[in-house]
């Protein structure tokens, strides 16, 4: 599959439209090497605003910042452009970086445009007092999709539907959008070396290898020291170690702690700080409805699959990642809150994930291998959800499967399942 060095993302064709954020600043979070650099790189090329590239890390910029604190001004104004873009990379890394950018936006908000990007921070600083409040859009960057693979341009996804009731036949309308070789090729090459750009675009075994191992060294041993506390990081590299055997099945703490030999509420507030850092996500039960249905236990995935055991384990992750992204550019894009669940009873009857909008289930996902066969639960799904129309999909890891089932059941290949998601 031909690979170039930029991918096109899909949050640039929602996340700098003017209808959609007015004149806000746009914080755009997400993983660290996930592309938001290259992309405000790329952003200030296509609008010729190169200079405008300020990377907090730098200490020439910092020290610019010092001697003026409107050090950007001359060079915004001298590129000629209407309503330049100014890029602050890792900005929330510096102390009162939120009143920075206050005064910022409340002096130039009106003339320039502002695209902030960062990690882990950059999201946890609502949890606090928020001083811009009314000032800014927060949208997610996370890895890469099919469809930014094979540079499918960004279209509307079968789950905005403003009516859950028309949900199953607008699915059917985007089913019928052919997919080729590349999609094939795109899945594959996801599937094989993980979502983040670097090792897609290398596209090399070894360096895969290397890249990823490095990858959960510079979270743990860096970029985890910087946003907390945590002292016991030879502990919390065993935690991540021990994870991806268990990502298929609700996770139990007490099992994890008695393995660390630490407390329950240690595990708990360790798994709460690998999840700010984009490493893993959990994924809650739903229970409304649902008899002798679990309540408590939440499955946790891996952003990047590639951390997960090949065979049923990746693929599993990689449908859940898919899914998990969707839902955050849902969100963002306003089409209303969107949340990732699963569903399982005492009994062990199982649904692996469920799109839920605004608390009303939408979609049902079952992950199979080669089993075409709708599974039980997902064929009876209605006696969980029978105040509300679902869409049933159980996909499979096997090419041209596509086939209609009653109830708004289907099964199909996986690849042409996760080409139509955003």
């Amino acid at each position: 599959m031909q690979t170039k060095n930029y991918i096109t993302r899909e949050v640039e064709s929602y996340g700098f439209d003017e209808t959609l954020i007015g004149r806000h600043m746009v914080f755009l979070a997400g993983p660290r090497q996930v592309g938001k650099t290259s992309l405000a790189k790329n952003l200030l090329a296509e609008t010729e605003c190169k200079p405008l590239y300020f990377n907090w890390d730098d200490i020439r910029v910092r020290q610019a910042y010092f001697s003026d604190s409107r050090f950007f001004e001359s060079p915004a104004r001298l590129t000629g452009k209407k309503s330049p873009w100014v890029v602050f990379d890792e900005i929330h890394k510096r102390p009162k970086w939120r009143d920075i950018l206050k005064g910022v936006y409340d002096i130039f908000g009106d003339e320039f445009r502002f695209l902030i990007t960062g990690s882990a921070r950059l999201d946890l600083f609502r949890q606090s007092g928020d001083a811009l409040v009314g000032r800014y859009n927060l949208f997610h960057m996370l890895p890469l999709s099919i469809r930014e693979l094979v540079g499918i341009p960004f279209s509307s996804c079968f789950l905005s539907r403003e009516n859950p009731q028309g949900l199953p036949a607008a699915f059917e309308r985007e089913l019928n959008q052919a997919i080729g070789e590349a999609h094939h090729d795109a899945y594959n090459t996801l599937l094989r070396y993980g979502s983040f750009p670097e090792p897609v675009i290398r596209q090399n075994q070894r360096f895969s290898r290397k890249w990823h191992q490095d990858y959960i060294s510079l979270l743990v041993r860096e970029e985890l020291r910087d946003i907390s506390r945590v002292v016991e990081l030879d502990k919390i590299e065993n935690l991540v170690t021990l994870l991806p055997h268990r990502i298929m099945a609700p996770l139990s703490m007490a099992n994890l702690a008695n393995e660390l030999e630490v407390a329950h509420t240690t595990v708990k507030s360790w798994l709460q700080q690998l999840k700010r850092l984009y490493l893993i996500f959990p994924v809650t039960p739903w229970s409304k409805k649902v008899p002798r249905g679990l309540r408590k236990e939440k499955k946790w995935y891996f952003l990047d699959w590639y951390y997960a055991p090949e065979g049923s384990a990746r693929l599993e992750n990689l449908v859940a990642t898919c899914l998990y992204r969707t839902c955050r550019a849902m969100t963002d894009m306003g089409f209303g809150n969107y949340q990732l669940h699963y569903v399982r009873t005492l009994d062990k009857k199982e649904i692996d994930f469920l799109i839920v909008k605004e608390n009303q289930p939408l979609l049902a996902v079952e992950v199979k291998q080669n089993d075409i066969s709708p599974s039980r639960p997902l064929r009876e799904r209605k006696k969980w959800f029978s105040r509300q129309r679902t869409l049933g999909i159980q996909v499979v890891d096997r090419r041209d499967v596509l086939q209609k089932h009653p109830d708004d059941t289907w099964v199909m290949s996986v690849e042409r399942f996760l080409a139509m998601l955003n």
